[in-house]
């Protein structure tokens, strides 16, 4: 066992598992985590721009939305009441297709969810299916081992599958003359 030293960063760990990217007190001015997403922005933007094919794109890019907020600008001094109600229309047309959209999603839902079923009810049909063949074959199996061992003389067959001529000639005799039951048929 090892001593517990006065400033042992392992015991604080220890005694505080979940505070481990906290910054005590002492250690100064803490960095939040908005500042430091800000300031990777920041050092990633400038890195960014180091290289001359992304500077020429930005300055374009630049360049493309200052023309179209300046002349955003320019036509909404000329006419704002007309600017106001293209919007307007705008958002109403925009509002129109987005609940269309919301209908053919709910469509599509509904539609899904009722395959879904179908499929679950169809996965349960087969896995009842499997398992009536898996016990089938489970009694086919024990009867071919069965037949095996009768085959190479380890047990004797069953009363009902030894050979007998008298039973079977019997059993041919009934099969050739109908009965009651068939001849009511």
């Amino acid at each position: 066992m090892q001593p517990n030293l006065p400033n042992d960063p392992h015991a604080v760990h220890a005694e505080n598992p979940n505070r481990q990217f906290d910054q005590e007190a002492s250690s100064g001015r803490q960095v939040s985590l908005l500042t430091g997403m800000l300031l990777g922005a920041v050092v990633g933007g400038l890195l960014t721009l180091l290289s001359s094919s992304s500077r020429q794109n930005t300055k374009q890019s630049l360049r493309g939305a200052k023309d179209s907020v300046s002349t955003l600008a320019s036509s909404i001094k000329e006419d704002p009441s007309g600017k106001a109600s293209q919007v307007i229309n705008q958002v109403k047309s925009a509002s129109s297709i987005i609940q269309e959209v919301a209908s053919d999603v709910q469509n599509v839902y509904d539609k899904v969810n009722t395959e879904l079923d179908t499929v679950k009810s169809d996965a349960s049909s087969v896995k009842e299916t499997v398992n009536e063949a898996k016990g089938d074959l489970n009694s086919i199996s024990s009867k071919v081992v069965e037949a095996k061992d009768v085959a190479l003389g380890k047990e004797e067959a069953p009363p009902e599958h030894q050979p007998n001529t008298t039973h079977q000639n019997d059993s041919n005799q009934d099969d050739s003359k109908p009965n009651d039951s068939q001849l009511n048929k």
